[in-house]
């Protein structure tokens, strides 16, 4: 069992009385990019336990074993002594072992008569443990489409005065990551813009690589948490399930998406005109925009 699966399972099996033997995992940082003095682009060992078949992967609140072959096993006891049920999920007593996804606290209420300045470092402080164990994926060193030998950065989180950010794929250091926070964005006049890219984990069934699954399926934990740190958590666990209920639906499109292959959040065919000039749980207005498949929550000042 991989130690990101023990760190849930803590959680859990003291209501269990399970009698097992858990330790806690946090990532590892490995390297450090600081261009300019401005923003830090960060490394971690977050892959770690992903890198082969088999393995274990959470994927919506449950964890599922990979076998050699890329399979998750059903009903039956995994090679390493654990039990999963008839839908793959890992069970004990019978039990299916959930970590607690789409109920996830960020305590938002720290947030409460604070100050501005006060809410964006508690925000951040938020966020970063989060990001720092997000599964990304290790640097790519190969050939190009065009044959090219070349190096990408694969930065697992990054973080300046004003922002803070997820999954950064670059070798030119720059731009920021698949989701991001920045605060007193100009450009908007906001107190923080959250961007939220499209990447959910309906995507995982299309992968073939360990950690490509992980990735994805990790993809709905970021967001949920992201989206409840900037809002906070009771308006931000209404936003979250308005999202997921259709991210974890398939959009049926004759002409791009015949096969009904998975397709993400898909924001372009979400309506959020319930979403316009609503309040935090910390009494600022915000209100949500979508650009091409990606997500602006604006909270303003």
């Amino acid at each position: 069992m991989n130690r990101l699966k023990r760190l849930a399972t803590g959680a859990v099996a003291g209501a269990l009385a399970v009698a097992m033997t858990l330790t806690s995992f946090a990532a590892n940082i490995t390297y450090t990019y600081n261009p300019g003095g401005v923003t830090n682009y960060i490394k971690t060992d977050s892959y770690k336990g992903y890198e082969n078949f088999p393995c274990w992967i959470w994927y919506q609140g449950y964890c599922y074993y990979y076998d050699q072959n890329g399979n998750y096993l059903t009903n039956t006891t995994t090679p390493d002594g654990y039990t999963v049920d008839e839908l793959g999920r890992w069970t004990v007593n019978g039990n299916p072992i959930h970590n607690g996804a789409g109920n996830y606290k960020m305590h938002t209420e720290d947030y409460n008569g604070k100050s501005d300045d006060e809410i964006w470092s508690l925000m951040k402080e938020k966020l970063i443990p989060v990001y720092q164990d997000a599964i990304i994926s290790w640097d790519y060193d190969g050939p190009d489409a065009s044959g090219k030998q070349i190096h990408i950065d694969q930065y697992s989180y990054g973080y300046g005065d004003d922002i803070v950010w997820t999954d950064n794929d670059t070798s030119t250091y720059g731009g920021y990551g698949e989701t991001a926070v920045t605060h007193n964005d100009q450009r908007f006049g906001t107190f923080v813009t959250v961007a939220i890219g499209n990447y959910w984990s309906d995507y995982e069934r299309k992968c073939k690589d360990s950690i490509d699954k992980a990735y994805y399926a990790n993809k709905v934990d970021i967001k949920e948490k992201t989206i409840k740190a900037a809002i906070g958590d009771k308006i931000g666990t209404e936003l979250f399930n308005y999202i997921k209920q259709h991210a974890d639906k398939t959009i049926p499109d004759a002409e791009w998406n015949p096969n009904n292959e998975p397709d993400g959040i898909k924001p372009s065919a979400l309506d959020f005109s319930a979403w316009q000039n609503r309040k935090t749980d910390y009494g600022k207005t915000f209100s949500i925009e979508v650009t091409g498949e990606g997500i602006k929550i604006k909270v303003y000042k």
